[in-house]
Formats: structure tokens, sequence, C-alpha cells
């Protein structure tokens, strides 16, 4: 643009910058937005230095630079994807362009093989790690993808700039972007619902690995000698994993013991909420975490083969995130939702999900109730499903869960405001609202219900600062144990007679 207004190259290089910086800045400072923009800053100091430009250097100088800003950048999943795809294609995308070149299909195609193939072999450990599963088909979807990407950027930054100057052309490109948006939703969606799409199991995975390393050998090991080698390598570690596997054969993870009377374990799922409630004769999930914390696979463990009730407490991702992989791994009866209208991807696949396995939906309403022998569940919040303007924490479910005397009171993220207009006196445990969060009408509304234990569901070193010093001070003036998952992990607060409460932290502590 700036050459097409006759900008002298150094002015346009400085308004280059401060595009870069004020790009950045309304996205957000993601790794790898960061990443980027550092890159592009570089690119134009390097110009404006007469300096040579090294891609390397700059990939480098990035990482340094939200390392120095952030060392705890190093530990997040789009910092280590960001660069390990970078890095891929600056080392594997070419042998792979080199080999795929005699292929006969078009030369763009083989360019976008070439990318998702070498990004996707290189990212798939850290996605393993940090999420505990590898896409399948993430070369397909990329190929199908990659044709609307440059435009989508391309018309989204012109709706913007004519969005004041000329709205009805800003309106009409923004529907046409919208379209491209659809289409894009719509490979992630039907490559996702593909069978086989993503590799859970440790043992598939590699397996994975091995078939995919045997192609990876043939391509980037260039002699035939050293291809040999190569396919001769991966065929006896293939052997021997085999060889592995069919001795060990371990079965399913063993089910753990079912609760003597009421158990109800709050879960450390870092920054959200899970809250398992048992009886002899029922199984309540209250919220599922996030995906990353993966509570489908804590269940077993606990003696949870089917869930009766699965409760979503409102549509965030803290909240629900894991809902889809807990109903694809466990048998759920019912499904207890408030009904809010709100715009979530996680809340929409959660209840997509649900649907398709024929689970029944009750919408969560004050005085809807749920029993199972001496467990009773009321429904005490909300009270309707509001507008999408509306905090959808002041319509969390609230829910009080009782066995004989002992009350339990389960408040997702619904704080004093909404609390102190419930008919709730004297329990027994309270689950505190929204991770711990400051509240100034908190000290008032634990005086009335005086609750002997407090649990806080919070992450480590949580970028918010929860729990609050008030509301731990608020917690402790009332007489309440205060428990946290952060320092406890698993919470878990049992009653075999309904009259007194014992609780348990995952060291196996516990206190009358």
């Amino acid at each position: 643009m700036a050459w097409v207004a006759g900008v002298p190259r150094v002015a346009g290089q400085l308004l280059a910058i401060l595009a870069i910086f004020a790009y950045v800045g309304a996205v957000g400072w993601q790794p790898s937005v960061a990443r980027a923009g550092v890159v592009g800053t570089l690119a134009c100091l390097a110009w404006l230095a007469s300096r040579p430009r090294d891609r390397w250097y700059f990939l480098i100088l990035g990482a340094i630079v939200l390392l120095a800003w952030n060392p705890y950048t190093l530990l997040d999943p789009g910092f280590q994807l960001s660069f390990a795809a970078v890095a891929a294609i600056f080392v594997l995308v070419p042998i792979l362009e080199r080999s795929l070149a005699v292929a006969p299909m078009p030369r763009r195609l083989m360019s976008i093989v070439a990318v998702a193939s070498g990004c996707g072999f290189a990212t798939a450990p850290i996605l393993w790690l940090q999420f505990g599963a590898i896409p399948i088909w993430s070369v397909a979807a990329n190929a199908m993808a990659e044709p609307v990407v440059a435009p989508l950027l391309g018309l989204g930054l012109l709706t913007a700039l004519l969005a004041r100057p000329l709205p009805d052309a800003a309106v009409g490109i923004g529907w046409v972007n919208g379209h491209l948006a659809d289409y894009l939703a719509w490979c992630a969606q039907t490559v996702g619902s593909a069978p086989f799409a993503r590799i859970e199991s440790g043992r598939w995975a590699l397996v994975a690995t091995l078939l995919s390393a045997a192609p990876f050998a043939w391509l980037v090991l260039g002699t035939p000698e050293r291809r040999l080698r190569g396919l001769v390598a991966v065929a006896a570690l293939s052997i021997v994993f085999a060889g592995i596997w069919v001795l060990a054969r371990p079965g399913q993870e063993p089910l753990g013991p079912k609760p003597e009377g009421l158990r109800v374990t709050v879960l450390d799922v870092g920054q959200g909420d899970a809250i398992l409630v048992q009886s002899p004769s029922a199984s309540v999930l209250v919220d599922q975490g996030e995906p990353e914390s993966h509570v489908a696979r804590k269940l077993r463990p606990l003696g949870v083969d089917e869930l009766d009730l699965l409760v979503f407490s409102h549509p965030q991702r803290d909240h629900l995130g894991g809902a889809v992989e807990v109903i694809e791994r466990v048998p759920v009866g019912r499904l207890v939702d408030p009904g809010l209208d709100v715009e979530s991807s996680d809340y929409e696949n959660a209840l997509v999900a649900a649907g398709d396995r024929g689970v029944e939906i009750v919408l969560a309403r004050p005085g809807v109730t749920f029993s199972a022998g001496a467990l009773k569940l009321r429904v005490l919040w909300p009270a309707d499903t509001g507008g999408p303007a509306d905090d959808p924490n002041d319509r969390s479910v609230v829910m009080l869960v009782s066995y004989g005397n002992v009350d339990v009171l389960l408040t997702g993220d619904a704080e004093s405001d909404v609390l102190g207009r419930l008919s709730v006196t004297d329990i027994d445990v309270l689950k505190v609202s929204h991770h711990g969060s400051e509240d100034d009408a908190l000290p008032a509304f634990l005086r009335r219900v005086d609750p002997e234990v407090a649990v806080i569901s919070v992450g480590r070193n949580n970028p918010f600062g929860h729990p609050k010093a008030s509301t731990i001070e608020a917690l402790e003036s009332v007489g309440a144990s205060v428990f946290r998952t952060d320092r406890d992990g698993d919470v878990t607060v049992e009653s075999r007679d309904g009259r007194t409460v014992r609780v348990y932290t995952e060291n196996r502590t516990a206190a009358d």
C-alpha cells in the first residue's frame, strides 16, 4: 500500500511495523501470533538496517522474545506447536516437496500435502503429550481447508476497513466471508467426525508412528541403501512392539470401589470444575472440566461405569469442555441442561453428542429434583434462560445435594448476588463459586449458610490470582475448613451415616 501511494520505502517499512503491532494487539498475544509478529518486524528491520535475512535467526529470536516476556510460555501448547511447525517447514517440507515432485499431482496440491505432512509429523508428539490424542486425517483436512484461508483473512481485513466509510459494501463482503468461514468449519467437522479421526490409545499412537515412519524414511533418506536401512529399522521396531503388545495384552482399567454412603469428589481439573457425586445406587457428574483434563478417564478408577445424571452448570469451556469425551466413553442416563442462550461450540457439540446417543435432556429449573435411595438432588437455580448478552455465570446451575442430614451446595460459577436470593441455610459442604474469585457479598452469604467444609476447584498458578485472599479470609472467618484442588489434588467428602462428613485429599489424609 505504501508503494502504491508513493510513500518512500523507509517510511513504508516503519508503517508496516506499526501495522504488525496493531494486528498483534487486535488478535491477542497468543504465542503463534506473537511469533509471526516478531518475525515480520525483524524482516522490516533487516531491510532498514541493510542486514541479510536469516529465517532461523528470526525464529530463534522470536522464541527468545516470547520467553523473556514470560518464561512459562515454554509450557504453552500454542508456543510448542507453533515453533515445531515452523521448524518442520524449514527442515522437513523442502525434503518432502523434492520427494513428491515425481508424484502425479498438481504442484499446488503437492505443496499443501508436503506442509501438512511435515507439520503433522513434527507436532504429533506435542499433541499427544498435551492433549492425549493425535489427529489422523489432518493432511486431508488441511488440503480441503487451505484454499479459503487466505481469502478469509483478506476479506476480513477489507470488511473492517470498509465498515465505517461503506457499511453496505462491508456487509456484502462479510456475507461472502461468512460462507467461507462456514466451509472452513464444515471441513473441521467433517474430517473430525470421520471414522478413526483421532487416536487416544497410547498403543495405537505408537503403531501409527511406526507406520508413518516407513514412508517418511523412504522420502527423507535419499539413497537406496539408506532407505533400506531405515525401513529395516522401522520393521524391527514394529516386530518388537507387536511382541510386547501381544505378551502384555492389557485389559480395561479395573473398576474402582463403589461408595458405602455419600461420596462427593471435587476432581483436580486445573482452572475448571468437575464434581462427581456418588451413592450406592447412583452416580452424578456435575461439570466436566476442560477437554485437556480428560475427566472421562478419571471416572472408572472411582467406581463409575455409567452415569445416571450428567449436569452442565453453564456453557463455558472450563466447565463442559470435556463433556463430549464423557458422553462418548461412558453411558449417560439423563442430561441436566440450563438451556442458556449462549453461543459455544463446546456446548453445541456436547448437545449433539448427547442427542446422537439418545440421552434424555432435562431443563434445569428451580424445583426439579432427582432421587436415588437416600441421595436427593434439587435444582435451585437458574430461573430462566436469560439473553445472549447476559453473563452465563449469573445463570449457572446451583444444586443442593442431600444425603440424610448432610447437605452439599454445588454453586458452579454463580456468586453471592445470585446465591443470596436462594432459600438455603445451614449446609455442611460448600463448593466455592467461580474458583474462589473476589465476591463482596460472600461474607453475608457464608454467615447464613455456615458451611463446615469449603472446597475450591482452582488451577495451579492460574493467571487470575484465584482464589482471592478475601475469599479465603471470609471462609475461615465462619470456621470452615478450606480445601483447594491446586494444593490438595482431588478432594473427597464422604458421609457413610448421613450425619457426619469426612474429607480426604488426594494424598489420603483425612479430617473429620
